[in-house]
């Protein structure tokens, strides 16, 4: 079981929201994946680890801080070593045969390592909210 809300929202449990309350659900739970949701996230980590060099696979979002519902998107960050239009493009599909599969909607960034160490990827305030609340998978 991927314990992916549970752990993003005890990280945040303290952190203020623009409304002054906590983060996460009003009744304190975390939102849990649905099994499909659980299967997808493993298949996808599971399917591009065994064919391409991938740094990193995290979840980020609504569905990490366990703010989202049933029609939430499943938000991705992928890390490659080199950004490939080609291997963005196979990624890609893998992951519209994934969404079909288990009828989730997985939403994916691909960047390449450079991106995020070297370049302005890494004060950008999407890569540094991914880096706070992101789940690794």
């Amino acid at each position: 079981m991927i314990k992916v809300a549970a752990s993003a929202v005890k990280r945040r449990e303290n952190s203020p929201n623009r409304t002054g309350g906590s983060k996460g659900r009003s009744d304190g739970e975390p939102m849990k994946l649905s099994e499909s949701e659980e299967n997808a996230l493993k298949r996808l980590r599971d399917e591009l680890s065994g064919r391409y060099p991938i740094i990193d696979i995290r979840l980020y979002g609504s569905k990490a801080r366990g703010e989202g519902g049933p029609d939430s998107d499943l938000d991705v960050m992928i890390v490659i070593p080199d950004y490939d239009r080609a291997m963005v493009a196979e990624i890609d599909d893998i992951i519209y045969r994934i969404n079909l599969e288990h009828d989730v909607f997985i939403s994916a960034l691909v960047f390449g390592r450079d991106e995020l160490e070297k370049g302005p990827m890494s004060e950008s305030p999407i890569y540094k909210l991914i880096q706070m609340e992101g789940v690794p998978l």
